[in-house]
């Protein structure tokens, strides 16, 4: 295909292959009417784990995900010039033709070799890239050059593996610009060699100390095991959602014990944590940062974005590149918005809790001012109200908390509806250290009550 030169009228497709799923991303821009979006396709491959007398992944399955992406997204895509010649449209305008196809596949991915002789015996016009550690690099380290923030983490969190890749910046840029000529990596992973360790899991000690559910043993190992074995997207079984945050949280335990030193002062400085994989879908926001700050024990401020629908390793590159990219120009807050604020403060004394520690408003163009009170001892979610203008959130923690990450005690920020949005401000107040019971019943009591559950 021809290379269009930067801010022209563009449409490029960007299709990565994970977690048994192929997530699809058709990006268009027209900065000229000042308009752009991604369309997006999500497709459950898990299944085909199953199938292995088959040879699943042939020419003829690209032909037929190829015409049902066309049907989803009512955009031209390709064209058979005969049985097996098939040519990338090329791109002419909205909903017809691309300038370009790119499928990113995961190094962890099954059947990752054929997949890759496969869509080449589709069409030559079609990039194939795997998603390794150097990839990984050059995605985090562009983008949190982007994005202004001193430290990016990057979580691809999957019930079968853990992984978490940082970058640090260090040194300054050269000029303007310019992307910093030092970075600090760090890449901690964990993952199971087969489904039956992941199943055995919940007969794990640790994990039943995170636990709120009263289950019977067998009922719950046989209801993880229907999870893993016959993986869901959505999931409703509270009790279910109650194992999965206690196994997220001792997994993340487990990392930080043997990777303290890679997953320290993450809410000290200016950092962003992003959250990919099938975990946080599943859980839910709440729910995620629950086992997010105690499997890593955090404190202090930082952001987290989430990454649902895999768009950063989509156009990560792209957007961090900018005017450079080779694929298409596409804005950082296209991939990354609705963000949530997190705050970890630590109280004083006893005496702070359930007494007034952060009193702060809303404000906006677009409905009256929202007063904001927090007690002591709470897991508080915030919400936003994004609509039309810009939403600015100031407020001041009491006397009775400590938390020198933040200058004076004073969290402010803008929310731009159309740009870097923030959905969520999240202030755990929790006393430290959080301990968890023995007892399930008690510990019921404590979840349900951080997670705001009657």
């Amino acid at each position: 295909m021809k290379e269009l030169p930067a801010l022209q009228k563009n449409a490029y497709l960007t299709i990565v292959v994970k977690d048994n799923a192929i997530w699809s991303h058709l990006a268009y821009v027209d900065y000229s009417h000042e308009v752009q979006y991604i369309l997006s396709d999500y497709t459950d491959i898990s299944h085909l784990r199953r199938r292995l007398d088959d040879y699943i992944f042939m020419e003829s399955f690209w032909r037929e995900y190829f015409k049902l992406l066309q049907k989803n997204f009512g955009w031209e895509i390709m064209t058979s010039i005969d049985e097996k010649l098939n040519r990338v449209i090329e791109f002419k305008d909205e909903n017809y033709g691309l300038n370009g196809i790119k499928v990113l596949v995961d190094d962890n991915q099954g059947f990752l070799t054929n997949i890759f002789y496969s869509v080449s015996q589709y069409s030559h016009d079609i990039a194939v890239r795997v998603m390794d550690t150097s990839y990984i690099r050059k995605l985090i380290g562009g983008f949190v050059e982007k994005l202004e923030y001193s430290t990016l983490i990057y979580m691809d969190l999957d019930i079968d593996s853990f992984q978490i890749y940082r970058v640090d910046k260090e040194g300054k840029s050269i000029k303007k610009g310019e992307f910093l000529d030092r970075y600090k990596y760090a890449e901690v992973s964990q993952q199971w060699s087969n489904e039956i360790g992941v199943v055995d899991s919940v007969k794990n000690r640790r994990l039943r100390a995170f636990l709120a559910t009263d289950i019977d043993s067998s009922q719950m190992q046989n209801n993880w095991a229907n999870l893993i074995l016959h993986p869901v997207d959505v999931l409703v079984d509270p009790n279910l959602l109650d194992v999965l945050r206690s196994f997220t949280t001792v997994q993340l335990l487990s990392l930080l014990n043997d990777n303290r030193f890679k997953l320290s002062k993450i809410g000290e400085g200016n950092s962003l944590v992003v959250l990919g994989g099938k975990v946080p879908r599943l859980l839910g926001k709440k729910a995620m940062l629950l086992s997010l700050i105690d499997g890593l024990e955090l404190y202090g401020c930082f952001d987290v974005a989430w990454d649902n629908e895999c768009k950063l390793p989509a156009y990560g590159v792209s957007a961090s590149e900018g005017t450079k990219s080779k694929d298409i120009v596409i804005g950082k807050n296209d991939i990354v918005s609705g963000k949530t604020k997190v705050v970890i403060p630590e109280l004083k004394s006893n005496k702070a809790r359930n007494k007034v520690i952060f009193s702060g408003s809303i404000n906006s163009q677009d409905y009256d001012r929202e007063k904001i009170v927090v007690l002591g001892d709470t897991f508080e979610m915030l919400d936003i109200k994004n609509k039309i203008n810009k939403v600015v959130f100031e407020g001041n923690f009491e006397n009775n908390v400590y938390i020198p990450s933040i200058k004076n005690g004073r969290i402010d920020f803008v929310s731009s509806p159309l740009g870097m949005r923030y959905d969520n401000v999240l202030i755990d107040s929790r006393t430290r250290p959080v301990v968890y019971d023995t007892d399930n019943y008690k510990n019921k009591l404590k979840i349900n009550k951080w997670l705001n559950v009657d």
